[in-house]
């Protein structure tokens, strides 16, 4: 069962999104390190929250601006039901053209495709929101975990945390979302920070499956 915090998970999209802009040689380190930072990731600690509320927030519309592996990585996520139904896109801009992929999660199913492609990935959701006041001393010394106050991220009053392991990261969250993160892994930085932020209903029609694309499941 895939258990990534989420901030970690969107790390590992992110790189290998950069990678595949890369020439063939650097892409299977990419690839190796990727699933052995799966590995790591997987032992991390989950919330004692409820899964089903991922989020303090009911709905939103956030984009990021991000950096990996020297490319410039757009994200824009929608979600409503406190996370339990998200859209999102993930891409660069080459060439004009967008090169990345769309995830859909609804009824606890995640729906993943590129955006050229018309065969995606079905595959059960899992995510964990991490509370960092439920965390126990013994994974905090575990993860090297740190709390350093509230910062505000585009008007946002967030809580900052580091991480020292798997991959030493520092985080703003706000209502359990990463609105600003900083890591490094592989060697690279990579930096992912919030320039849009908008509290509203989303439209039903982001959660709506596409009928060009076929998704078989996988494990």
């Amino acid at each position: 069962m895939m258990k990534l915090p989420f901030f970690l998970s969107i790390f590992i999209l992110l790189l290998y999104l950069a990678s595949c802009s890369n020439n063939n040689k650097t892409q299977p380190d990419g690839n190796t390190q990727v699933e052995s930072f799966i590995e790591e990731t997987d032992k991390l600690p989950e919330s004692t929250a409820v899964s089903k509320q991922l989020f303090a927030v009911e709905s939103a519309y956030i984009k990021f601006l991000s950096k990996a592996a020297g490319q410039e990585i757009t994200r824009e996520w929608r979600f409503d039901q406190y996370g339990g139904r998200q859209y999102e896109e993930n891409y660069m801009l080459v060439m004009g053209q967008k090169m990345g992929d769309k995830t859909i999660v609804v009824d606890g199913f995640q729906y993943k495709w590129n955006f050229d492609s018309n065969e995606g990935r079905k595959s059960k959701f899992y995510q964990t929101a991490t509370d960092y006041d439920k965390i126990s001393e013994k994974d905090i010394e575990r993860y090297g975990i740190a709390k350093h106050g509230y910062e505000e991220v585009l008007g946002k009053k967030c809580l900052k945390v580091t991480i020292e392991r798997p991959a030493k990261s520092t985080i703003w969250l706000w209502n359990g979302i990463a609105l600003k993160t900083e890591a490094v892994f592989g060697g690279n930085e990579v930096h992912m920070v919030a320039v849009e932020i908008a509290e509203e209903a989303i439209d039903n029609a982001f959660f709506v499956l596409p009928d060009d694309v076929i998704f078989p499941d996988v494990n």
